[in-house]
């Protein structure tokens, strides 16, 4: 695991600042990154510490209201269910997702296939982007493409390459419109990976660009 989220992404998720997309896309990432995951709770704690070493006055109405809470009767609540991990089958393989996927298990859509050898499928995360489970199958190459809006991409399993380098289960990246790449898998590798995609990718050569046409680009 060699990429990871800039710093002050991971601050901005240590202080609750990121939308509920974006804090599901570390969160996951958390899952398997000791690294970021020491650094978010590192950043917690100074949160934390700051915010205990606040002066003023206390505001008269919180005292009797935390007072009330304290003296009130507690209801029972109901265990929460323990959370089992998901898993998805697709190109006749089967995946284990990681934990924080598994309380979206009936919002992941069918898969979709484009030429056998890549699929898609949705997960009704939000309407303001567009979320996909995505699998590359091995030996493929998708054509270069850039993004209208932001891309960020999390290795699942598996892995892939392009011109910057290569990447493989753990990895987050971000590439937004100055970036053009052609991802691709080599012979014996796959890869299955979850992509947040605030706007569509364009094509930037060969046939793919007639996906552009009319200025909407094409969302995997």
């Amino acid at each position: 695991m060699s990429y990871h989220p800039e710093l002050h992404i991971l601050k901005a998720y240590a202080a609750g600042e990121l939308n509920s997309v974006d804090g599901f896309a570390i969160a996951t990432h958390l899952e398997s990154c000791p690294d970021c995951k020491a650094n978010v709770l590192k950043h917690e704690q100074y949160l934390g510490e700051e915010l205990s070493s606040l002066k003023g006055e206390q505001d008269p109405s919180f005292e009797s209201m935390f007072a009330d809470i304290v003296d009130s009767e507690q209801d029972i609540l109901p265990m929460r269910p323990f959370r089992k991990p998901l898993s998805v089958q697709v190109h006749g393989k089967t995946f284990a997702l990681p934990l924080s996927l598994s309380r979206f298990e009936n919002k992941i859509g069918e898969w979709r296939s484009y030429g056998g050898k890549v699929f898609s499928a949705p997960v009704d995360v939000c309407d303001s982007v567009k979320v996909n489970l995505l699998y590359i199958a091995e030996g493929v190459k998708i054509p270069q493409h850039t993004h209208k809006g932001v891309e960020s991409t999390l290795i699942l399993h598996g892995g892939f390459s392009d011109e910057a380098g290569h990447y493989e289960a753990g990895d987050y990246l971000v590439k937004d419109g100055s970036d053009k790449h052609s991802p691709y898998t080599k012979e014996g590798e796959d890869c299955l990976c979850l992509t947040v995609l605030t706007e569509p990718m364009m094509f930037t050569q060969g046939v793919a660009r007639i996906f552009n046409l009319f200025g909407k680009g094409m969302y995997p």
